[in-house]
């Protein structure tokens, strides 16, 4: 048995300023690719005469819209790569699923289709994705198996590759591949409305792992959606995959309406969020410390930029906030051109400089110095300084080399490329974070926190977004409408 390994993933918002370029992705290729998943204790005896033939993943975490040259060339080397490879039984893709090049629409399913292109009808293809991607009925078409994580924030990371990799073993083992059902489900929202720590959203996304054994089907599964793209596929989906169509049918209607049922009771995950006005008020406020306040706007987890100014500049124009004792650290600036002049300056030395606002300048300009050099953090990988923490005597900003989220390295969501920075916050009583929910390091970290609505690239306010593209009507930019949740079987993609 022959199975090959290859993967791209990144999400695209298209309300971004960023644009995402051939180095905004991390590659790996060969034995490096293969030594991502722990496939001997994920199969066991079931993996005894697998042939593993890893290709390239390319990982491009979250950003802006993709340069059509960059994904061009990711395109080519995955179906040079399966050309090559010859005749094979199965794939395992590894996928996020929101990704958008400009100028261009649904460009996973163009990938998938280049690939199937390639493999024929005979190779059986099994994904894993990110809920927060588009699973289109058209991306189930090309595909027999997929698995999305069932956790947000995502600690089931592993968990959701390795479900797509047993199922892959196990229909080719039995050989013969399910059949699919798909549900549309016309709702489009935010991760930040759809946390599976809180409710709904535990409720609403737990329900599919129970499902499998009720309906005795082989795999159940939700997405939401990502919320920051205007493509015709951007809304909610079910797919659930069984050997027994009326169950698979069931299960994926049950689902569906669950998730339809509670559109209106997804709220902000945070206890406290509003405008970043009332983020400052609430900071200064009989408030447990240290404090984490989400930048939501410039969430780089997302897509945004991660260099927007907007949260420093109106600290900056509050006298009361400044005058409060507050130490505040704007953590995760990205502005690598800051960084290398803090590194020639040193610690202790002076950066006279605006910092900030070179990728989006919307929202504020950037922020004038001078600047002292308090600290330089080392990356994780050895590649050198990757951030470096300055103060104009009245807050205190990291700049950062790369679009990272700001979390400790043992979070289990923790980045794992280059790029990540992270030091002690002990000195800080309020941080704000370039993301929307809190990460699992953060929430440890954190004794209260605010989800600050702010604006940018990832604005939850969608009153402030322009959506022209998706199909209508969709929750919440309508509200008034009886939603179609009726099961879709999609034909097998393969025969085996």
């Amino acid at each position: 048995m022959r199975i090959a390994i290859a993967g791209f993933g990144t999400e695209s918002s298209m309300f971004s300023r960023h644009v995402m370029h051939t180095d905004d992705f991390h590659f790996h290729r060969g034995e490096a690719l293969a030594a991502l998943y722990d496939l001997d204790a994920w199969l066991g005896a079931d993996g005894e005469g697998i042939e593993w033939i890893p290709l390239m993943r390319a990982q491009g975490g979250a950003g802006g819209e993709v340069e059509p040259a960059a994904f061009d060339a990711i395109l080519d080397e995955i179906v040079a790569g399966l050309t090559a490879a010859g005749p094979i039984d199965g794939l395992y893709f590894d996928l996020h699923g929101a990704a958008h090049v400009q100028g261009r629409e649904r460009a996973e399913e163009h990938l998938l289709r280049a690939i199937r292109g390639v493999v024929g009808d005979t190779t059986v293809i099994s994904m894993s994705m990110d809920p927060h991607g588009n699973f289109s009925a058209e991306l189930a078409g090309l595909v027999d198996l997929a698995a999305s994580h069932r956790h947000a924030p995502h600690i089931d990371n592993m968990a959701t590759r390795q479900r797509a990799v047993t199922n892959l073993v196990a229909v080719l083992r039995r050989g013969a591949v399910p059949v699919k059902v798909h549900v549309r489900v016309p709702v489009l929202l935010p991760g930040e409305r759809t946390s599976t720590v809180v409710e709904p959203g535990a409720t609403v996304f737990g329900a599919a792992r129970p499902s499998i054994e009720k309906y005795g089907v082989l795999d159940a599964n939700i997405w939401v959606g990502f919320a920051w793209a205007d493509e015709s596929r951007n809304a909610a989906a079910v797919l659930v995959t069984g050997y027994d169509l009326a169950a698979a049918e069931a299960c994926a209607r049950e689902l569906a309406q669950g998730y339809w049922d509670a559109r209106d009771d997804f709220v902000i995950v945070s206890e406290h969020s509003g405008s970043w006005s009332e983020a400052l008020d609430f900071v200064v406020s009989d408030v447990a410390l240290p404090v984490f306040v989400s930048d939501s706007g410039d969430n780089v987890t997302a897509g945004s930029s991660g260099d927007i100014t907007y949260a420093i500049t109106e600290t900056l124009a509050r006298p009361d906030v400044l005058a409060s004792g507050r130490s505040i650290l704007f953590a995760g600036l990205v502005d690598p051109a800051a960084l290398a002049a803090a590194v020639d300056a040193g610690v202790g030395g002076s950066v006279d400089r605006a910092i900030g606002g070179a990728v989006d300048a919307r929202y504020g300009a950037a922020v004038p110095g001078p600047w002292t050099v308090v600290e330089l953090v080392d990356g994780r990988f050895g590649e050198g300084h990757v951030a470096a923490v300055l103060t104009d005597g009245r807050v205190s900003v990291s700049v950062h080399s790369h679009r990272s989220k700001f979390t400790s390295p043992d979070d289990p969501t923790a980045w794992s490329k280059p790029g990540h920075a992270w030091f002690d916050l002990s000195a800080y009583d309020v941080v704000v974070v370039k993301n929307g929910y809190l990460f699992p390091g953060q929430v440890a970290l954190s004794r209260s926190a605010f989800m600050a609505l702010t604006p940018g690239g990832t604005d939850l306010d969608f009153d402030r977004l322009e959506f022209s593209r998706v199909i209508r009507p969709v929750f919440p930019l309508d509200r008034d409408f009886v939603a179609d949740l009726t099961p879709v079987v999609i034909p097998s993609a393969s025969t085996i």
